[in-house]
């Protein structure tokens, strides 16, 4: 096993990992809200286990998986060598230390200004101590980011280790990123011009694309962290740094929008970008319409740029003219992510019989899964439905859950499932794995639409009931994140048993 085998099965086992933390406090959650446990961890504990579970599952899971993934992917795409071994293992090391220590901030300190961070309450309403934990474990997550960011940008535009530099960078992306060699070329009036683009294979697109969203997403969101830094060293040193020094609308729209470009580059983006690359290898036949769905990949990230506003469509002070522009673009999502999903099914089509592999299964029903959350998610960006609907647990129920657990993480071990064997020569148990897909993707659904309904009936989010108020949607839920549960543990037997804790000692080996 190479250099760059061990590092993506580095990454990929500690994404693993946090999986399997991030399932253990939703589990607990869910426990809590159907009134076990009440004697065991107080409302301050369920509110900082809520705050961090989405730290430690976007970034943890999704994004060590992403990382461990495309370290291996683009370079064997491209049949390149990887820019820096070096920064990709520092990266990962500084990713694991600051997952960690996000979650202690919870787990220890009680930092619970759950993941919206709404203004003022972090700097108002906890310890500096807690606060400035917090910051430093997401400091680090997101300079993780820039890092791998960095690295692949490097990888993909540099003709040679030493040719270049950061400026060539910077502008191969920028150009490639939103065609503008074409935008000049149709300026100049030269016709029937092909965008440098076209040079690249359509999976190393969805890449940098993708890359765009995630880079703006991780200064946005290290630049909020820095300012909580700040508060909080503010509040050990006695200076009274008034809140009030900080708009809170102004702070909720920068927040939303790089926040929200984590959907758009890493759940759509690179979700698009990882299903056009997996679709022909696993049906063997070219990506049904690869020269469009280039410029499908282009408008996603153009959309992903103004859509943050759907998260502020109940907010009574929000501009109309951006309420309305939630609207509409998020409505362009619809039509991108519908035209992804119809050239991957249109390859499987096309490429009739197919042999229904295990990645296939799990791409198949994560398509099913977008399917679904993203269709209640367009509800949600109806102005009139979002009234009812926006701080329900429908919102992060049937949308949010659905699409991170039967969409995004279906995905990522349909990558698990299809990258394995080319590391290691060895194939998972198949019948195993289609235990774990059931088990995987039926409770997701049935945990998300429990969450749901009980959103329509009423039950808020981010809000911890004590006397059996929806105890009947949320048994459902309960049921299935134990399903889920029941699923991941499967794939952690299948995965022992195919490789044994050799090939894990070997990961962790230098």
């Amino acid at each position: 096993m190479g250099p760059r085998e061990k590092l993506a099965l580095r990454y990929v086992l500690t994404a693993v990992f946090w999986l399997g933390v991030a399932g253990i406090e939703g589990m607990l959650m869910r426990l809590r809200l159907i009134d076990l446990f009440t004697d065991i961890y107080v409302p301050e504990h369920f509110y900082s286990m809520m705050t961090v579970h989405p730290y430690v599952g976007i970034y943890g899971w999704a994004y060590m998986a992403v990382m461990g993934a495309f370290y291996y992917l683009v370079p064997k795409v491209l049949n390149k060598e990887l820019y820096s071994e070096r920064v990709a293992n520092l990266s990962y090391w500084v990713m694991t230390l600051g997952v960690l220590i996000t979650w202690l901030s919870g787990f220890l300190f009680n930092f619970a200004a759950l993941y919206t961070l709404y203004w003022p309450l972090p700097v108002e309403r906890f310890p500096p101590t807690s606060i400035l934990v917090f910051s430093i474990g997401t400091i680090m997550i997101f300079s993780s980011v820039l890092m791998f960011f960095f690295n692949m940008f490097a990888t993909i535009f540099l003709p040679s280790r030493d040719a270049g530099g950061a400026g060539y960078v910077a502008k191969e992306l920028l150009t490639l990123a939103f065609n503008i060699d074409k935008i000049k070329a149709v300026g100049k009036g030269i016709k029937n011009y092909l965008p440098k683009v076209y040079a690249y294979p359509v999976f190393i697109v969805g890449v940098f694309r993708g890359c765009v969203d995630t880079t703006l997403n991780a200064l946005t969101m290290a630049a909020i962290s820095v300012l909580l830094g700040v508060y909080s060293l503010a509040g050990l040193a006695n200076i009274n740094l008034p809140a009030t020094l900080v708009d809170p609308l102004i702070y909720k729209n920068v927040f939303w929008w790089g926040l929200d470009l984590i959907a758009d580059g890493n759940v759509l983006i690179f979700t698009a970008a990882t299903w056009y690359f997996l679709t022909p290898v696993l049906v063997g036949r070219k990506l049904y319409g690869e020269q469009v769905v280039r410029t499908v990949i282009l408008a996603d990230l153009v959309l992903s740029l103004f859509v943050w506003n759907h998260h502020m469509l109940a907010d009574t002070p929000q501009p109309l003219i951006l309420q309305i522009q939630g609207q509409i673009f998020t409505w362009g999502e619809l039509i991108t992510m519908g035209l992804t999903m119809f050239a991957v099914l249109m390859t499987i089509w096309l490429a009739r019989p197919v042999k229904y592999s295990t990645p296939l299964k799990f791409m198949i029903l994560s398509i099913l899964g977008y399917a679904i959350g993203g269709s209640a998610g367009i509800m949600q960006a109806n102005y009139a439905l979002n009234r009812y609907l926006h701080n329900t647990q429908w919102v992060i129920g049937i949308h949010g859950h659905v699409q991170l657990l039967a969409g995004l993480s279906l995905t990522l071990f349909a990558v698990i499932y299809a990258v394995a064997p080319m590391i290691t020569g060895k194939e998972l148990d198949p019948k195993l794995a289609d235990i774990h897909l059931i088990l995987f993707f039926a409770g997701a659904i049935i945990m998300g639409l429990s969450m749901g309904l009980a959103g329509v009936d009423g039950m808020l989010r981010r809000t911890l009931y004590f006397n059996g108020e929806y105890l009947p949607y949320m048994l459902g839920a309960a049921v299935g994140g134990a399903m889920m549960a029941l699923g991941f543990l499967v794939f952690l037997l299948n995965f022992v048993r195919t490789y044994g804790f050799k090939a894990i000692i070997i990961a962790f080996k230098d």
